[in-house]
């Protein structure tokens, strides 16, 4: 029950990561184009300059966004991992350990219920 309700509300950050990684290649993707735009102008150079610096800019921040929510999301994907990996061992333990205890314990199952049984015909 614990590791379905996990798995739930890692797959929607995972999906909410992947919307946010896809808005910012969007504002990417326009930026660039209007990097072109101002290279194909026909402002002044100091002008040119100018714009163009800004939006490099602010692709380099976009940029950096995209690459740190990349990054969250692969730790956030590996760390779900690893802890769905360790709750199944726990669980395999536990119930191993509880399936020992269980047999080494219980007198029917080992032939020692101390009650005797007479069928007679």
């Amino acid at each position: 029950m614990n590791i379905s309700s996990v798995s739930q509300s890692s797959s929607s950050y995972t999906s909410s990561s992947a919307s946010d990684t896809t808005s910012l290649e969007k504002q990417l993707e326009s930026l660039e184009k209007q990097l072109k735009e101002v290279a194909q102008s026909k402002d002044d150079a100091k002008t040119k300059e100018t714009k163009t610096q800004q939006l490099q800019q602010q692709i380099q921040q976009i940029q950096l966004q995209i690459a740190q929510k990349q990054s969250k999301a692969a730790d956030q994907t590996a760390n779900q991992q690893s802890s769905n990996q360790q709750n199944m061992n726990q669980q395999s333990a536990a119930s191993s350990q509880l399936g020992v205890n269980m047999s080494r314990n219980n007198q029917a199952l080992n032939g020692m219920t101390g009650n005797t049984i007479d069928i007679r015909i």
